[in-house]
């Protein structure tokens, strides 16, 4: 690790009784126990979605089964763990060097990290080998219900935290966008899965019983995670009144009669077999 990247992780701001970087760049999600706690679940969730699997582009077997093991330069980028904010605005975390490629780099849950997204996707394009795949999972924060029964202050808590992610200048909701931008990037063979996940135990089956409880509990735990800062530094709320509007979306989310749903979007794109390195975005016809 570079002494600049090991001097801004142990530089520190402390605010709403949370750690969060202290990077030049404004980071709206804190680093702290309660963060990362936020970031397992979240990975545990997209395991459990998925079956399990750590990537679903469409590469043969048996590569696709260990892509380190075959031989893979696969690179992961998602929010927490050795995500530095700096190097997620320039693109994926670990694709930075002038030398470095990637046959299969993925993110997970980037939303509200990036401030440039279409610089995202050509940096990742750029650092793609031709034919390599980059595979993208995003989810939206948006509580939806197919009979109306979205609680009062979960509509409330959503939209504003939409409304103070924008003004922080970096999107929450941007899972139904990765497909265009990624498009719009040059990608081929660009192929999109959406998964309506419920929130609680009211779907059917078993499988997503356990989805959906993960789900819950993952949401709950991360209201003061997502909203703390934004609420308090962008939209300029008292802690206390947000955590009032936290405390009763809490217990709206844990009425047993609600039918709520989030999607889960899964993007993956090839880099044309044809495309030169370090072209950046396709060319395309005028």
């Amino acid at each position: 690790m570079q002494i600049d990247e090991l001097q801004a992780r142990n530089n520190h701001t402390y605010e709403n009784g949370h750690r969060y970087y202290g990077f030049k760049f404004e980071y709206p999600f804190p680093d702290d126990k309660d963060a990362q706690d936020t970031h397992s679940g979240i990975e545990r969730l997209w395991r459990e979605l998925l079956d399990w699997k750590v990537f679903v582009a469409p590469l043969p077997s048996p590569l696709g089964k260990n892509p380190q093991g075959a031989g893979l330069r696969y690179a992961e980028c998602r929010l927490g763990g050795e995500l530095l904010p700096e190097r997620a605005s320039q693109g994926l975390c670990h694709l930075n060097g002038p030398d470095i490629y990637a046959d299969l780099p993925g993110t997970m849950s980037l939303g509200g990290l990036l401030t440039d997204w279409e610089g995202f996707y050509d940096n990742a394009f750029k650092h793609l080998v031709p034919g390599g795949w980059l595979e993208v999972k995003e989810q939206d924060i948006r509580l939806c219900s197919d009979d109306g029964g979205v609680p009062d202050a979960v509509r409330q808590w959503q939209e504003l935290l939409e409304e103070a992610a924008e003004k922080f200048g970096k999107r929450i909701n941007v899972a139904r966008k990765q497909r265009e931008w990624m498009e719009r990037a040059g990608f081929a063979e660009v192929k999109e899965e959406a998964f309506k996940v419920p929130l609680g135990q009211w779907s059917e089956g078993l499988k997503w019983k356990e989805i959906g409880m993960t789900y819950s509990y993952q949401l709950l735990k991360s209201l003061d995670v997502y909203s703390l800062r934004l609420f308090t530094h962008t939209l300029g709320w008292s802690e206390e009144d947000t955590d009032a509007l936290l405390g009763r979306v809490r217990e709206q989310l844990k009425q047993e009669d609600l039918r709520l749903y989030s999607y889960f979007h899964v993007v993956v794109g090839q880099k044309p077999t044809t495309a030169e390195r370090w072209r950046g975005r396709v060319q395309q016809p005028s």
